[in-house]
Formats: structure tokens, C-alpha cells, sequence
């Protein structure tokens, strides 16, 4: 299985979905960069992080990028009918499926730790030419929960996306499931209904807002586990032709 992982990153060196897992996750720091620069006053650390970046993540970025992570991961196989080779060779084929699903979430993982990074030193820079360099102390604490639950909350997210990925051949599709249900997200966050709470797109969004996360991150990781499972067992027995 360790052997397994291994191919499995390295299929991801020097391919577009290493360089959008490891830029996308700077454009929240950006963002922070800018608005420190034109800011009239100097911010709080948490409010910045939790208040702002964590936010936009969550709520656009994170499921935007992980349909498009997760399409150029399927494609790799679809291209040149990668299939045909992988499917052949004497290896379980549940490993394989489970080993693309562990990479992928552990990229998931990866960019939302960037992201934090990219929004630390984009907000000291911005601080710094703007002359309002952040207030107070890191909330490491705070951060530490938060992320855990937001990892926990989008796994269901995470493996829909990437059984959409690797069920369809075209593109398409997995890009389609994505932006849906982003769109499903931010309108639930305009217009703050409780209908659609525990949609796998709004889980994100409500481990950062709800007074009580932590049933939303367990929904989430649970849930997405159960999928995970399922996803194996079909893919498994699908026919990649």
C-alpha cells in the first residue's frame, strides 16, 4: 500500500494539480495583503485569519479548488488511457482507488495549512507597507480546532468530488458537481436558511459559523468515510473503458 502512495504522488509531480494545490492556496493571503495595505487601522490577528481568510476558503475557494484538483487527479488516468495499464498490473484495485482517495485528502489538508501560511506572511507584508501591522497574538489554539473540524467537515466534500472524478471520463462532470454545489452554498450563506445545513457544500461553512461545530464536522468526516467505502467498492467493479 506504502508503495502504492508513493506512485500516486509522484503522478502528481510536475502536473498542473501540484501547481493549483500549491498557488490557489495563496490567494486568500493576497486578499489579506491588499486590504492591509488599504486599511485605515491595524486588525487583530484572529480576525483577520478566523474572521476573513478561513471564510473565503471555506466557502468558495476550498470546494472550487478541490472539483479542480480533483479533475486534473482523474484526468491523469483518462489521458492516454492510463487505465488500461494501471487496472492490469497485480495490485488490488480497492488500493488503488483508496490510495488516490488518502492523497487527495491529504492535499486537501495541505492547502488548507497553506493557506494559513500564505495568509500570515501576506498580512505581516501587507501590514508592513501599510504601515497597521496586525494586533495581537497568533490564536493557535482556536486555529488548531477549527482546522481539524474543517478537514473533518469537508471529507464528505472531498471524496464526492473525486468519485465524480474518477467515474466519468469527461471533465465535465466533476466540474459541474462542484460549482453546483458551491452555488448551493453561497446562497444558503445569503440567504442564512438552516434548510440545507447538512449539504456536504455547506458543512464548511457552518463549522465556522455554528455557536456548535462539531456535529457538522462529525456529519461530514463520518459520512464521508461511509462514502469513501462506497466509492471503492464501485470503482472497484466499474469498468473503465
Amino acid at each position: 500500500m506504502i508503495a502504492v502512495l508513493q506512485v500516486e504522488v509522484r503522478k502528481l509531480n510536475g502536473s498542473l494539480a501540484l501547481l493549483l494545490a500549491v498557488l490557489a492556496p495563496a490567494l486568500p493571503g493576497l486578499l489579506a495583503a491588499l486590504s492591509l495595505i488599504s486599511t485605515d487601522r491595524a486588525p487583530q490577528w484572529e480576525s483577520i485569519l478566523t474572521g476573513f481568510v478561513l471564510p473565503i476558503w471555506s466557502l468558495f475557494l476550498l470546494p472550487m479548488v478541490v472539483a479542480a484538483f480533483t479533475t486534473l487527479v482523474g484526468q491523469i488516468e483518462y489521458r492516454a488511457r492510463g487505465w488500461d495499464h494501471l487496472l492490469a498490473l497485480p495490485i488490488a484495485r480497492w488500493q488503488l482507488f483508496l490510495a488516490k482517495a488518502v492523497v487527495v485528502l491529504a492535499a486537501s489538508a495541505m492547502m488548507t495549512l497553506l493557506v494559513l501560511l500564505f495568509a500570515w506572511v501576506g498580512a505581516s507584508i501587507g501590514g508592513a507597507i501599510g504601515g497597521h501591522t496586525p494586533l495581537g497574538t497568533l490564536p493557535w489554539a482556536r486555529l488548531a480546532r477549527t482546522v481539524l473540524l474543517l478537514l473533518a467537515g469537508s471529507t464528505m466534500l472531498v471524496v464526492i468530488q473525486l468519485w465524480t472524478a474518477l467515474r466519468f471520463a469527461s471533465f465535465v462532470m466533476p466540474l459541474v458537481v462542484g460549482i453546483g454545489g458551491t452555488l448551493v452554498a453561497m446562497a444558503v450563506a445569503m440567504t442564512r436558511t438552516d434548510q440545507a445545513a447538512w449539504f456536504p457544500w455547506v458543512l464548511p461553512l457552518k463549522i465556522l459559523s455554528a455557536p456548535n461545530p462539531v456535529p457538522f464536522a462529525l456529519f461530514g468526516g463520518i459520512g464521508g468515510l461511509v462514502l469513501l467505502a462506497i466509492m471503492v467498492t464501485d470503482l472497484s467493479r466499474h469498468s473503465f473503458r
